[in-house]
């Protein structure tokens, strides 16, 4: 990893593959650039139009080159990457990025093309960066390696931050807008198509950098998710933040899906699922996407603190901005504890009254508020402080920033600090985050920053192994029910009937039932099973259909059926409904259910998302479900503790745990479906599985309703 972590971002050896000899091409950029910035490794070029380009001896390829070559960046016309390529491979170069479109994004032929590089690098074991590359920046070593014009800026702010991009030209606009911040970044990557290297593996690659603190990520979409999360794992295990912002969650998945979860969870949702599972701290401000890992990286200093936030401010209208933003957020605030307030009181310090803690004009003296913060800070009641500073930080800076730098330099380890001063105050900001104070130019982006470093976040990975289950036996029930149903390799529905019987298999009960197939003449009532083994009324009756996932929807379900008469009768009106509604809906029969009564109810479903594969939706159930969608998902599948937690987001629940004298359902039980509904993850086939809705009883849980999707033969492997 080591080797290639050089050759990636610290290369002694670099090759530019069809550099021009006008300066004005676009191809001469990294050229102009590392020469500018005066990258210290060897720069060959090569043109086999010209034995001169630039001033330099250009070879006619990568071969040529006398010195073996750890890096090469492929300017070339789309034709002509691929034997770029097979000239980079022959000479043992390790790392190759490629400028060019016209490959994946360009229809059938592109993405043809692009799979021979593909498959080209990998037999060669070579790291592939792009196609849609704009290149690869060290600020360290100065390998500005890009054909980004932010870089001719006459100098380059380091820092410790690793920037992976999908658009190349974003990283410009990072590079300016932090620059004004005084903001710098270590390593700063355009991954274009992520042909091959994606930001999972490019993240490992780098990860281990001792020059890298955090990580930013500007995402399109996600190609590889168990390569993303392997990356997240090892940075949060290594301490370093990973901050994301991440555009283009498209809701195509959840327009294709039949299930109620699936029109709940659409894939922008199901990818922040994905992103807060793994740690990865997801913003949608701009701004804090490189100003909040400052603030992640003081995770350490609130471990044994409790996770709220304390606002203090010189101006209360400054400082009620601060605190609307974060109960905006859902942000916990508090203010002075007992001890603070009576230290407070004996000082003469003004404090206002309560959450917003109010120094008025006195903290613009420097006794005053940096016995303020130090008071703070020592509180062992005490979260995260958040200095909202007024006009003096513009006008005053020493005196404004001073005592607050003091404060937190003589009492390291104690309860973090954050400012954002209200007026623009670029010696101000400077002055705390050479301190190593995080400090923000917005409120919204401190809100939002604030809100990650104190979020339950951290939460989700407490217990984040996967749910053991073995699933030979649902195939075995799976290959049974294909058999004889008509799905071929496209796929499609099942009935209730036969989902019922996958869920069966993973010890999911429901209430008594019997299924009279639609050859049956005979009234049910007068039908011989029916009489000897009657269920006991009230009862329930639907038509059973493949073609009618959604029962309710065309009234082919019948509830609060008390006599022999009323089921005939049900049935009948049922059908002849259909018929009109739906004539082309085949019905395999009828199903008659017991009804059951139970203290509430659930929905909990699994779908394959597009872009992050299996997850698992919990929210409470009932046809207002895709209404409210008080959900919580997960990748699936999960195990007990995540399905325990999952339960204890939904708002709707609250009645299930004994609100107000209610009595308890048995979420346990619950929680237990959810993560043997969610083990259907590893079923190549099942794309979506739902049971909706889950009645919850005191000791207990029914499947009411069942619905499992199978997608294509193609899937399987996929998955």
């Amino acid at each position: 990893m080591e080797r290639m972590r050089q050759a990636l971002v610290a290369p002694k050896v670099v090759a530019l593959v069809g550099v021009s000899k006008d300066l004005k091409k676009l191809s001469t950029r990294p050229w102009q650039f590392c020469q500018q910035h005066g990258f210290r490794g060897k720069l060959y070029l090569v043109n086999p139009l010209h034995k001169k380009v630039l001033g330099q001896i250009a070879y006619p390829s990568v071969s040529a080159i006398p010195e073996k070559v750890d890096h090469a960046y492929i300017l070339l016309g789309t034709m002509l990457v691929e034997a770029a390529l097979e000239d980079c491979i022959a000479a043992g170069v390790k790392v190759v990025s490629v400028l060019a479109d016209g490959f994946a994004e360009a229809g059938d032929r592109g993405l043809e093309r692009q799979g021979i590089l593909v498959s080209r690098a990998d037999a060669a074991g070579v790291m592939l960066i792009g196609p849609n590359s704009m290149g690869i920046v060290n600020t360290e070593n100065s390998f500005v390696c890009t054909t980004n014009a932010a870089f001719k800026a006459e100098s380059l702010t380091r820092g410790r931050l690793a920037v992976l991009s999908h658009s190349g030209s974003l990283i410009g606009t990072l590079i300016s807008r932090g620059k004004a911040r005084n903001i710098g970044f270590s390593k700063l990557i355009s991954l274009g198509n992520e042909a091959q290297s994606c930001v999972g593996t490019v993240g490992l690659t780098l990860v281990d950098d001792k020059e890298i603190d955090g990580f930013v990520l500007f995402l399109e979409t996600i190609r590889n998710p168990d390569k993303f999360a392997a990356f997240a794992s090892a940075a949060k295990r290594l301490g370093k933040p990973v901050v994301a912002y991440m555009l283009g969650k498209s809701y195509e998945g959840q327009a294709l899906s039949v299930s109620h979860t699936g029109a709940m969870t659409g894939e922008a949702d199901a990818v922040s699922a994905f992103l807060a599972y793994h740690s990865i701290a997801e913003v949608s401000q701009f701004d804090a996407l490189f100003e909040a890992p400052a603030l992640l990286l003081k995770k350490a200093q609130l471990a044994n603190r409790p996770r709220h936030a304390t606002v203090v401010t010189t101006t209360g209208g400054g400082g009620a901005m601060v605190v609307d933003q974060l109960s905006i957020r859902g942000v916990e605030l508090k203010g002075l504890s007992a001890a603070s307030k009576s230290f407070f009181h004996e000082q003469n310090i003004p404090h206002g009254s309560g959450k917003l803690v109010d120094v008025t004009l006195a903290g613009a003296q420097y006794d005053v508020m940096k016995k303020a913060i130090t008071q703070l800070m020592t509180d062992s009641e005490t979260g995260l402080i958040i200095v909202a500073i007024g006009s003096s930080a513009q006008f005053n800076p020493e005196l404004a920033v001073k005592p607050i730098i003091d404060a937190v330099t003589e009492n390291l380890g104690a309860a973090p600090v954050v400012a954002f001063p209200l007026p623009i105050a670029t010696r101000s900001m400077e002055m705390l985050e050479e301190a190593g104070v995080p400090c923000f130019g917005s409120v919204e982006s401190c809100a939002d920053s604030v809100s990650l470093f104190l979020g339950n976040k951290d939460s989700l990975l407490v217990d984040s192994s996967l749910a053991e289950c073995d699933v030979t036996e649902i195939n075995k029930r799976l290959d049974t029910i294909l058999a004889k149903v008509k799905i071929g390799g496209a796929g499609g529905v099942l009935n209730e009937v036969d989902g019922n019987d996958i869920f069966a298999a993973l010890g999911i009960a429901g209430p008594r039932q019997l299924f009279f197939p639609a050859q049956s003449e005979l009234p049910i009532s007068e039908s011989k099973i029916y009489l000897e083994q009657g269920l006991s009324y009230p009862l329930v009756t639907k038509l059973v259909s493949k073609d009618l996932p959604h029962k309710s929807d065309y009234g082919a379900v019948v509830m609060n059926i008390w006599d022999n008469v009323q089921l005939d009768s049900a049935v009948v009106e049922m059908r002849a409904r259909i018929k009109k509604l739906e004539p082309t809906a085949y019905i395999d029969g009828v199903l008659v259910q017991e009804m059951a009564k139970g203290l509430g109810e659930a929905i909990v479903g699994l779908r394959h998302d597009n872009l992050v594969g299996p997850v698992i939706t919990v929210g409470a159930g009932g046809v207002l479900a895709e209404i409210y969608k008080d959900v919580s998902i997960r990748p699936a599948p999960v195990n007990l503790a995540s399905a325990r937690q999952m339960i204890g987001e939904i708002k709707g629940f609250a009645g299930l745990r004994g609100y107000r004298g209610k009595a308890k359902g048995d979420l346990e039980a619950l929680a237990q479906l959810v993560t043997a509904i969610s083990s259907l993850a590893i079923v190549g086939r099942i794309t979506e599985a739902e049971i909706n809705p889950v009645l919850v009883r005191a000791d207990g849980v029914l499947m009411l309703d069942a619905l499992i999707c199978i997608g294509p033969k193609i899937l399987q492997s996929r998955l």
